[in-house]
């Protein structure tokens, strides 16, 4: 008997929370993420398998909304999702360019002081 294509989506799912669940933990050990950070990614982690292993959990939200199909509710979304993140991704970035250019300015103020502080005295 052959295995349907909806089970291998579902078990690459559940694969792949697990997985993330993994790293994020690992990542949290290293420091590498807070408290909160760890929590939300871990819970996202969490629904994401719940939503492969049982993806009409969702179809209280999907039938609301009006899609007929679950993958056209989870396009949408996924499409949400990651327009967020790639906006916060984004500011994070020019938020640490900023930084980055204020500090080397400063370093290189202060390295030039210095230089003519070393010729004045020659």
């Amino acid at each position: 008997m052959a295995l349907s294509t909806i089970f291998w989506i579902q078990l690459l799912g559940i694969i792949f929370g697990l997985g993330m669940m993994y790293f994020t933990f690992v990542k949290y050990k290293r420091k590498e993420l807070n408290k909160t950070e760890f929590l939300v990614w871990f819970g996202g982690w969490i629904l994401l398998a719940l939503v492969a292993i049982k993806p009409s959990a969702l179809d209280f939200i999907s039938g609301h909304l009006k899609f007929y199909r679950r993958l056209d509710f989870f396009v949408v979304v996924g499409f949400f999702v990651l327009l967020g993140l790639g906006f916060f991704n984004y500011s994070t970035v020019k938020k640490l360019e900023k930084k980055l250019e204020v500090y080397v300015r400063k370093e290189a103020i202060e390295e030039a002081n210095l230089q003519r502080a070393k010729e004045s005295n020659k």
